[in-house]
């Protein structure tokens, strides 16, 4: 167990790959603090599916365990309460997993000021907040490892490819989580503190399912989409998870690369 004793905060995790990576790291030895909106019935024998409650119900058993923390991440006070909650909960904060996003469908020039708001905080000012928080607790302990869920769409989106012409907002906001992972990264070196972004690619999520049941069948079938289990999801973000800034930082990487091109 290589995360016994070990404290994670992931953000988006009542669901989707969030959801998969709270389960993969207290499967590690983790103890995982799970955050999202939607806490659920924490006291229901079948909370559920998509809270917080139903994750920490799938977690028992598990050798690490998972707490659920309510929480919105466009609110600093939110953001700034859940991590002194954390820390005074559990004494320490060893990896951040900055998970929770919004994937933004808008006509390129019909975005609206409030639309482009919402998906700037919530993709880019929400791992900002976080990472304000968490880190001077990081510095302290002089470890510490912060991982990013990016897009390759933050580099390139092939013309033409479903959904091009409705992602602009997406890719603004992931080139930017991009930038600021990299940026912070040279930042918090000195302190040992590794940041990477991590892009988990196409995953069949519950989302994505319930959008496009036809489209994600096709997906399964020719092998392009990935389940959303921990066992397939988890390893690259457990790599990451356990890097420093002497082993690995400011890597933009890809899920599908791991133990391919990295590490």
């Amino acid at each position: 167990m290589e995360f016994q004793g070990k404290v994670a905060i992931i953000t988006g995790a009542s669901a989707g790959i969030g959801r998969a990576y709270a389960l993969a790291l207290a499967g590690a030895g983790a103890t995982v603090v799970a955050v999202a909106r939607t806490l659920g019935n924490l006291d229901g024998e079948t909370p559920a599916r998509n809270t917080l409650a139903e994750v920490v119900k799938a977690g028992e058993g598990l050798p690490g365990r998972i707490y659920a923390h309510a929480c919105d991440l466009e609110t600093e006070a939110d953001v700034a309460r859940m991590t002194e909650q954390t820390v005074a909960n559990f004494g320490r904060i060893d990896v951040l997993v900055n998970n929770a996003g919004v994937y933004p469908h808008y006509d390129t020039f019909a975005i609206t000021e409030p639309e482009w708001q919402m998906n700037m905080n919530v993709n880019v000012r929400a791992p900002y907040l976080t990472t304000k928080y968490v880190g001077p607790h990081m510095i302290r302990q002089k470890s510490g490892s912060i991982i990013n869920m990016t897009s390759g769409s933050a580099q390139f989106w092939p013309k033409g490819h479903p959904g091009h012409e409705e992602l602009l907002l997406y890719c603004v906001t992931k080139a930017a989580l991009n930038r600021m992972s990299t940026f912070l990264a040279e930042e918090l070196k000195e302190h040992g503190i590794a940041v990477n972004a991590l892009s988990p690619g196409a995953v069949l999520t519950d989302t994505w399912i319930a959008v496009d049941p036809k489209a994600t069948d096709e997906a399964a079938a020719s092998g392009w989409a990935k389940q959303c289990t921990p066992e397939v999801m988890g390893p690259a973000m457990l790599y990451l998870a356990q890097q420093t800034a002497e082993t690995m930082t400011g890597k933009i990487l890809h899920t599908d690369e791991f133990r391919k091109s990295w590490p």
